[in-house]
């Protein structure tokens, strides 16, 4: 069992990531913004992170720039609705981070916990 921490503004995915983690025997903190998980990153240890690319405030960039300079980096695993909303400033900053997975919302209970356990397998 993983310690998950889920990042998205949208409670529907919320409760549906939660949900499809939780049945593969996870455990999983969720939070509604990227400045809340943020939050949390910096008080607690988490084995994976799920993060939506695109919320207010703080965006999933944010919260891999955050990841990326800790010394005992967690794999991050990015979600996002698809392209037609970045701005060109989200582009260039998401060119600039890196996720050890994407899936493009919708995605199945399959999909996510095939990336999830690749990436804790690999650990």
């Amino acid at each position: 069992m993983a310690e998950i921490l889920l990042i998205d503004d949208m409670a529907g995915v919320r409760r549906a990531v939660t949900n499809m983690l939780g049945r593969a025997g996870h455990s999983v903190t969720v939070s509604e913004n990227g400045t809340q998980g943020l939050e949390m990153l910096k008080s607690r240890k988490f084995d994976l992170v799920v993060t939506d690319m695109l919320m207010p405030g703080a965006d999933g960039a944010d919260v891999l720039g955050y990841v990326g300079g800790l010394p005992n980096r967690m794999p991050v695993i990015a979600i996002s609705g698809g392209g037609a909303g970045l701005s060109a400033d989200s582009a260039l900053r998401l060119a600039r981070v890196k996720a050890d997975a994407f899936l493009e919302k919708p995605f199945t209970r399959e999909e996510l916990t095939e990336a999830v356990d690749k990436l804790l397998g690999s650990r």
